[in-house]
């Protein structure tokens, strides 16, 4: 039996105290770690000193301090390690691969999850399993790794009795993540409630923050904005009034994306304020590089620890095999190598010294610039943000859309902060005119360009009175061209565009590059037009109108463009769009989407009405690019008559 002194069951007792409140109260938690830490020194134990760093480490990951975590996480790791404590370096490990999550090392976490869940196999503790393949699970979402999601939490359904009643609110949660990984909001909506019920039966804070922020993800996806919004917005507060940085961070983030929805651009611009400096709190990059130079430090110490031991080992087999003269020889050989290397650490040290204060100033000369640069990105970041709401605000309104058209999608998707596509939209008693332009260049030089090339729209549209979609191209591609040669220069920037004209049943198009895809439930009557595709998809019949191969801007050899015109029937959905969607690159083997495979996706899209569309498009295109990064600004257009 083991008898413990008063000092440290007192320790112990303030641990226990520590974990027990975490979840409520993660303040409080911390404060307790600290007493332990204090008490631990005063007493001179250091039995709990691995505990004690775990412990605080755990607070430090939740407000983002990401250098103290790595450095207490470390600390742990050795001890843990050096008592073979395998319950608790894999709890140490689970957090490490939080750490390497957040600082943009999704490998290195990978592996450290793994190891986790190696150990804890090991030491055969249940609970601890299922605690670390609720962690996996997570790991798994995040690649988009839908099966070997599935089968972990498969196997959690089997062995979560056994694990901690806390455990169940993760399971619901990341029943949730699997639900919306594959698309299916609604069924993410329920798992979520139960989840959000376990959360604030057990005063689970920052898993109630999380949980909001994913009922709001789960609404939106399901196209319920306002429910949303609502979701959004009491996850933020929540977590602002609870200290939670990280998940402040993720609910504004939230936020943004459904203000945008719903064409408040305004307020997505003042909540963009806060998410910078929130982020800016999170992803400090002195923060990150300290914790990897730590990491980096820690794996030299383990080299090293392996070396000696290789050493020592190797020493112990000679000097059996060796007389005491030859002993006495290694010993002196090694006594002279000790002064020698004495000699040497004190030249080291005299001249480290002399360098000591050149270093000083250079750090400082660096953290100056720095201070400096870090103002200037700042300033052209919230630059480009409101020259987002400036190219925002020349975009048609969703309520001019709806005038004109009572079942329509818009997808718009910049590659940057603002976009080289544009959409735009005229309405009389008689006629709508709907089109898509995709300007050259992306970001601020397609944003430039794409201003010019609306403002030409406007101009031969709504001043000049033109009507016909060829004569409207050739107008334009003349404006545009003018506006570039006035400085004298002869520029090559223009735009593909797709235009059409609806007027009664009549539909009207003509295009540069761009086509015009439009299908029907039955077989269509189409009059002889060698410009006119009709293929088959899916038991959906496609009407394809062919762009001219030439550019609205400077042309080598121009010529007018052509004008087709269809009859539309009630049921037709027809598209306008940019290339940005067919171009991505993404899949499995990181190839072109290519415009065959977008057909296909309409016309397996056709059942569902045209919101429903949209969220379609945006989870597929969202899929396919994975971790890729986006190529092209995205623009597609969807009416149905």
């Amino acid at each position: 039996m083991v008898f413990c002194s008063v000092a440290q069951q007192d320790i112990q007792s303030i641990l226990k105290k520590a974990d027990a409140v975490y979840d409520n109260h993660p303040e409080e938690s911390f404060a307790l770690c600290e007493r332990a830490e204090r008490q631990a020194d005063k007493s001179g134990n250091t039995t709990f000193n691995g505990d004690i760093s775990l412990c605080k480490a755990r607070y430090y990951l939740l407000i983002a301090r990401y250098d103290a975590a790595g450095s207490e996480l470390n600390k742990a790791i050795l001890i843990f390690r050096h008592k073979k404590d395998l319950l608790n370096l894999s709890n140490a490990y689970s957090l490490k691969s939080i750490l390497l999550d957040r600082i943009g090392e999704p490998k290195k976490a990978h592996n450290s999850l793994l190891k986790s869940l190696e150990l804890s196999r090991e030491a055969k503790d249940t609970a601890a399993i299922a605690s670390k393949l609720l962690n996996l699970t997570l790991d798994y979402k995040q690649s988009g790794q839908a099966d070997s999601m599935l089968y972990c939490l498969n196997t959690l359904e089997d062995i979560i009795g056994g694990a901690a009643p806390t455990s169940h609110y993760f399971l619901y949660q990341n029943w949730a993540l699997y639900y919306l990984l594959i698309d299916q909001p609604k069924q993410a909506l329920q798992q979520l409630q139960t989840a959000l019920d376990l959360a604030v039966k057990y005063k689970m804070t920052d898993s109630k923050a999380t949980c909001l922020t994913l009922l709001s993800i789960a609404s939106r996806r399901n196209g319920e904005y306002e429910n949303a919004e609502i979701y959004a917005r009491e996850a933020y507060e929540f977590s602002e009034e609870n200290n939670l940085i990280y998940e402040s961070n993720e609910a504004l983030n939230e936020w943004i994306a459904i203000k945008e929805l719903k064409g408040d651009y305004k307020g997505a611009f003042e909540l963009q304020k806060k998410w910078i400096h929130v982020d800016r709190q999170i992803y400090d990059l002195e923060k990150i590089q300290k914790v990897k130079a730590i990491e980096s430090q820690l794996e030299i110490v383990e080299k090293e620890k392996e070396i000696a031991e290789g050493e020592i080992a190797l020493q112990k087999s000679n000097l059996k095999g060796q007389k005491a003269r030859t002993r006495n020889a290694w010993l002196s050989a090694i006594i002279l190598l000790v002064v020698v290397l004495l000699v040497y650490t004190v030249f080291v040290y005299k001249k480290t010294k002399r360098l000591n204060k050149t270093i000083q100033d250079q750090k400082e000369q660096v953290e100056d610039k720095s201070m400096r640069l870090e103002g200037a990105i700042l300033s052209i970041q919230e630059s480009l943000e409101y020259s987002k709401l400036i190219q925002h605000s020349m975009l048609p309104s969703s309520s001019r859309f709806e005038e004109a058209f009572d079942d329509h999608f818009i997808f718009y998707k910049p590659k940057d902060i603002v976009s080289g596509d544009f959409y735009w939209i005229y309405q009389d008693e008689k006629k709508v005119i709907v089109a898509v332009g995709d300007c050259t260049g992306h970001g601020v030089p397609g944003a430039m360009v794409s201003m010019v090339c609306h403002e030409a729209l406007n101009k031969v549209i709504i001043e000049q009175g033109v009507d016909e979609p060829a004569a409207i191209l050739n107008k334009v591609r003349d404006v545009v061209a003018n506006t570039f040669k006035k400085n004298g220069q002869d520029l090559n920037d223009g735009m593909d565009i797709a235009l059409c004209k609806v007027e009664g049943s009549k539909l009207s198009f003509a295009g540069a590059y761009n086509p015009f895809w439009l299908f029907r439930n039955k077989t269509p009557q189409i009059e002889e037009n060698t410009t006119t595709v009709v293929s088959q998809i899916n038991n959906h019949w496609l009407i394809e109108l062919k762009a001219d191969k030439q550019p609205i801007g400077k042309y080598y050899n121009p010529a007018p463009f052509h004008q087709q015109t269809i009859q539309l029937e009630e049921g037709d959905t027809f598209y306008l769009f940019s290339d940005g969607y067919a171009d991505q690159f993404g899949g499995d083997k990181g190839k072109k989407l290519k415009a065959a495979n977008l057909k296909k996706i309409l016309a397996k899209a056709q059942p569902l009405n045209m919101n429903e569309q949209c969220i379609h498009l945006d989870n597929l295109f969202n899929n396919w690019k994975g971790d890729l990064e986006q190529l092209d600004d995205v623009c597609v257009i969807g009416v149905r008559i």
